[in-house]
């Protein structure tokens, strides 16, 4: 049986229970938010939709102890609207968050895989492993895998290509210290210096061009959302699968000694064997940079937390 849990229901959280639930992904699911209302009508929104689909997805809500057998624990909770603040104003937020969970988690004996959706993503998925006591390599977040996508998505169209010929990835930090990692980038197995389908890329317009997508996207919906999803569904679907998937995920790696966004392979035992690829050392270098700081607002959260003890 596949279950699966999410706490968290907001924009993101609730879009990704649908998808779950009509395209069949789930046996039994598990909702959770601080609002009793809101997941009494996901709920029932949900088991409404069912009435027109072949699916028969078993619903419960608002119960930790639920949890206990769940495959795999998506948590999404945040508030988007604080982004327009500061990138990094939900941390402690969702510092807090995590520390109020995490008790509950623990006692309903959870023992899956957690796949961390909120942001700050690496510092938030750092902190629940911290509190959840869980094996750092069943502990991971969605990192950098948008911004690897927006990427890649960018070369593609300046090379006027489909981004299926384009593969490469974006370490570090999503919606911080990110690491546009220009020596893994390949389209159709060339790297980008040479002419690419006759057009000369530039690394730097390219880089302008992704985070476009991305101010695009919260200047015009306020959140992220359909694609967050569509990539957590593909994450799920590699844990709940049979093979294996690589994503630049929020892992811990022992290279920084901490977590850090940095490509990987995902399967059913949570984080596979990462993907050491070779990086330019001005690469190199700003990963570490991004570690550092990931590693401080790891030290925010846990100062929040002693005081609040």
């Amino acid at each position: 049986m596949r279950k699966i849990g999410i706490i968290g229901l907001g924009h993101v959280g609730r879009l990704l229970a649908h998808d779950l639930v009509t395209t069949d992904k789930v046996d039994q699911l598990v909702l959770i938010d601080q609002d009793d209302d809101l997941a009494v009508g996901l709920k029932a929104d949900l088991e409404n939709a069912q009435t027109a689909l072949m699916t028969s997805t078993t619903i419960t809500i608002q119960d930790y102890a639920a949890l206990k057998d769940a495959d795999i624990l998506v948590t999404a909770f945040g508030d988007s609207q604080l982004l327009k603040e500061h990138q990094i104003a939900e941390l402690t937020r969702n510092g807090q968050a995590v520390e109020e969970i995490a008790p509950r988690v623990k006692q309903s004996g959870f023992s899956g895989i957690v796949l961390n959706i909120s942001d700050p993503n690496e510092a938030i998925t750092a902190y629940l492993q911290q509190q959840l006591v869980l094996p750092p390599k069943r502990v991971v977040g969605i990192g950098t895998t948008i911004d690897t996508m927006r990427m890649r998505q960018a070369v593609a169209k300046a090379a006027q290509l489909s981004s299926q010929n384009v593969s490469g990835f974006v370490y570090g930090q999503h919606d911080g210290e990110k690491v546009f990692a220009w020596s893994t980038v390949t389209v159709n197995g060339q790297n980008l210096e040479k002419s690419i389908n006759g057009h000369h890329l530039d690394q730097n317009k390219l880089g302008i061009n992704a985070d476009l997508d991305n101010w695009y996207t919260l200047n015009g919906l306020g959140y992220n959302a359909s694609a967050v999803v569509v990539w957590t569904i593909q994450i799920i679907s590699a844990i709940l699968g049979s093979g294996e998937l690589s994503v630049p995920l929020a892992i811990y790696q022992p290279q920084y000694e901490g977590y850090v966004s940095f490509p990987t392979l995902i399967n059913r035992n949570g984080q596979g064997n990462p993907l050491l690829l070779n990086l330019y050392p001005v690469e190199e270098a700003a990963v570490k940079t991004a570690a550092n700081a990931i590693q401080q607002q790891i030290a925010i959260l846990q100062q929040g937390g002693e005081e609040n003890d």
